[in-house]
């Protein structure tokens, strides 16, 4: 059976007490109608001056369901199947002072809207962007009672923001309450790995998945299957821009080699440095290299060529 799950009311926490809104059987299939982050906060006519006087970002993330499904108990396996998404035309990207990598370089505020395309956005002065949506957000309750933040995810899944969720990949949760309750939201239409600057493509967006369930098989933590396609195919067309940088601190290295992808961007498109850092949040994947050479870590920064127009 199809079922429809509209967005409201927004969740905007963890917490094994809300009832659900939604009773599906193994094997359903449910379209949740997802806000954008903010929960709709964010205008696509605001500018930057209206985002820091009106964005309340206590009230990410927003949320759709909780979904219980029926038979699934502490110690199962919830399968997720992500069948399809579904944007709606816009999305945002913000640096918020105090968030993000380079929290101590950019220290205003920052709004860029999005208008998506199909399957691509040409908003960026310069660029043509595939799109690849994903939920940054699809969990199960937590087994602790209370209200918990979203920011932080955990073996229940969550705020993974694992861009390789897209439609066609197969997540596979552990079970801690009666149901699971499964919430889902925080769409990009696009991002990076590592998601930088605080902020994907944030879109609203419709996700439809189809439930499964393994008895007494909980994995110790989330697990995908996903069919590939780690770029978009267009995107292997042309070469490759690698920043490579080493240091005994991770992130210390991650920092070097983003600031080196900013200043290639701000010199190749004539940007400003915050719109050479949203576009790094929504394009640039990070990579580990090695871990081999310790203390050192190698981290590299990769960006396509096939993004300039």
């Amino acid at each position: 059976m199809h079922h429809h799950l509209a967005a409201q009311p927004l969740v905007h926490r963890w917490d094994n007490a809300v009832s659900p809104r939604l009773t599906v059987e193994p094997g359903d299939t449910v379209t949740f109608e997802c806000a954008d982050s903010s929960g709709w906060q964010v205008n696509p006519g605001w500018t930057a001056a209206e985002f820091r006087a009106q964005f309340d970002p206590l009230k990410i993330h927003a949320l759709t369901g909780p979904v219980h499904v029926a038979g699934a108990e502490p110690g199962d396996t919830l399968e997720i199947r992500i069948e399809a998404y579904e944007h709606r035309g816009w999305a945002w990207t913000s640096l918020i002072p105090g968030l993000g990598l380079l929290a101590d370089d950019f220290t205003e505020h920052h709004l860029f809207i999005w208008k998506l395309e199909e399957g691509k956005t040409r908003s960026f002065p310069g660029v043509t962007l595939d799109l690849h949506p994903f939920a940054g957000i699809i969990g199960v309750q937590r087994a602790e009672a209370g209200e918990f933040r979203t920011r932080a995810p955990g073996p229940f899944g969550g705020n993974l923001d694992v861009r390789q969720l897209t439609a066609g990949t197969t997540l596979f949760l552990p079970v801690f309450t009666p149901g699971a309750g499964v919430l889902t939201g925080d769409c990009h239409a696009a991002q990076g790995d590592g998601e930088v600057c605080i902020n994907g493509m944030e879109a609203p967006m419709a996700v439809t998945l189809t439930f499964g369930l393994k008895k007494r098989r909980a994995p110790s933590g989330p697990y995908a299957i996903f069919p590939g396609g780690f770029s978009p195919p267009r995107y292997a067309a042309k070469p490759w821009h690698l920043f490579i940088e080493s240091d005994e601190n991770p992130r210390e290295a991650c920092k070097r080699a983003v600031r080196r992808a900013i200043a290639f961007i701000v010199e190749r498109l004539g940007v400003t440095p915050q719109m050479a850092y949203t576009l790094c949040s929504v394009v640039l994947d990070l990579k580990i290299s090695q871990l081999v050479n310790v203390p050192t870590t190698t981290i590299t920064a990769c960006l396509p060529e096939a993004i300039f127009d």
